[in-house]
């Protein structure tokens, strides 16, 4: 006798969104037969436990294609051929249409160990994924780097994978003895170096800088970033931001300086023992250092317990790359975990608050600049 198996849907969706999660699909038809010797119940509940195990994995897929773009939403249902060493899996429909997403969801599944009631059969699996209206958290490994030459970049934020414009951010990487080349800032720029580098302008010679300095180059400003002494990192954010595409090919977001009428104003280097400490947040830039900047730099401090209330900006944006700590992120009403690989942008008129559960660092910036001067209170 040969039973036919129901299978169950599993119900992707972001994670984080600040939308709740769509309910469950209705089951599909049935897909498969087993023998006899294992009963129905047995057959649905190993299928119940690999959705219930497989739904928040299928999230992390959603999430590893959300840093490109955060409006991924669709139906995939998959195909497994289930062995008891391996399985094998295809996408026989797909409406999000993303290969990330789908490419992960077949690597996921192939490398899954389902229960042995399992073994021998074919099942079809459906995965459902709902867009959110924006993303503020995102976990900064799950971001490829593409590079040209000595220069690497990922997009962390931007308008694509946030729906926010008001700040782009990236991870730069530049080979032992490579160089950005003499470039143009077309837009305000403020790099914060995760280790020692040399910065150059167009006017002076080269400067260095160390792990931990911040340097700002205003709007028409060109500078050179080259690593001299072994491989440099660094984050880049830029103010406004924007739909990075040329970045994700590898190239730095701005072009070269191949010549001019004036020398241009070079960039402004902010050593970390300059900066002043006010409370929780050490200030690099903000209007009172930089005449007409757009932005405020700072590096905050948050220690194990700390809590920061509920509040909103009206119109800045709060962008962070958490170089330490884990704790959650309130945005609106949902919660966010946060980790020491995290980077977050919290759009104007939003609510949201945070509970560090360890001592936490952060570079943080505001467009335009504003809040942090609460701290000098």
């Amino acid at each position: 006798m040969r039973l036919a198996v129901l299978a169950l849907v599993a119900c992707g969706h972001p994670a984080p969104q600040p939308a709740p999660a769509p309910p469950p699909a209705p089951a599909p038809a049935p897909v498969a037969t087993i023998d006899a010797a294992v009963t129905d119940d047995e057959k649905l509940a190993a299928i119940q436990k690999a959705m219930n195990d497989l739904d928040e994995a299928a999230q992390q897929c959603w999430a590893a294609a959300a840093t490109a773009r955060f409006d991924i939403e669709g139906e995939l249902t998959a195909q497994i051929d289930i062995g008891p060493k391996s399985s094998r899996a295809t996408i026989v429909h797909d409406t999000a249409h993303d290969k990330t997403l789908s490419t992960c969801l077949v690597d996921l599944l192939q490398g899954w160990q389902f229960a042995p009631p399992l073994y021998g059969q074919t099942i079809q699996l459906p995965f459902k994924f709902s867009a959110p209206d924006g993303q503020s958290v995102i976990d900064r490994r799950l971001v490829p780097f593409a590079g040209q030459g000595a220069v690497s970049v990922a997009v962390l934020l931007d308008e694509n994978n946030t729906g926010n414009d008001a700040a782009s951010m990236f991870a730069v990487k530049i080979a032992g003895g490579g160089s950005t080349g003499m470039r143009w800032a077309d837009r305000a720029e403020l790099w914060y170096f995760l280790s020692p580098a040399q910065v150059k302008s167009v006017a002076g010679g080269a400067k260095a800088v160390a792990a931990g300095d911040m340097v700002y180059a205003p709007k028409g400003s060109a500078r050179e970033i080259t690593a001299s002494s072994g491989p440099a990192d660094a984050v880049l954010i830029t103010v406004p931001g924007g739909r990075e595409g040329t970045a994700r090919a590898g190239a730095l977001p701005n072009g070269e300086v191949t010549g001019w009428r004036a020398a241009p104003i070079g960039p402004t280097i902010l050593p970390a023992s300059a900066a002043k400490t006010y409370g929780p947040a050490t200030i690099f830039v903000d209007a009172t250092l930089q005449k007409d900047t757009p932005l405020a730099a700072s590096i905050l401090t948050l220690a194990r317990g700390a809590k920061v209330p509920e509040h909103v900006h009206a119109k800045e944006t709060e962008v962070l790359y958490v170089l330490a700590g884990s704790g959650t992120m309130t945005i609106g009403t949902t919660q966010v975990p946060v980790t020491s690989t995290s980077v977050i942008q919290i759009p104007p008129n939003t609510k949201h608050s945070f509970s560090a559960a360890e001592d936490v660092r952060a570079v943080q910036v505001y467009t335009p600049a504003g809040p942090e001067q609460r701290f000098k209170k």
